[in-house]
């Protein structure tokens, strides 16, 4: 039996305020600490990677990611030398 699907709920200016702030300090902290390591979420988000690819690119071999975390040169780096990686 199928059900209905749930209908898709707006977020309300304050979630996307707080959204949009998020990103705001992502991008402060990248440009203020260039040797700061985020996550794979936060990378996706500073570089435009899409979420498909991250994964991919933290099992290749030559591998940018060390214990879970980058930074957004090394990643930088490794994209330009793999050009066929970056997904929306």
């Amino acid at each position: 039996m199928k059900t209905a699907a749930a209908p898709r709920r707006q977020p309300s200016d304050s979630e996307q305020f707080t959204s949009i702030t998020a990103i705001a300090a992502l991008i402060s902290l990248a440009a203020k600490f260039p040797h700061r390591q985020f996550n794979s979420a936060e990378l996706c988000v500073l570089s435009g990677v899409g979420r498909t690819a991250m994964p991919q690119i933290k099992n290749a071999a030559d591998t940018p990611f060390s214990l879970g975390k980058c930074t957004l040169q090394r990643l930088d780096a490794w994209l330009a030398k793999h050009p066929g990686c970056k997904q929306e």
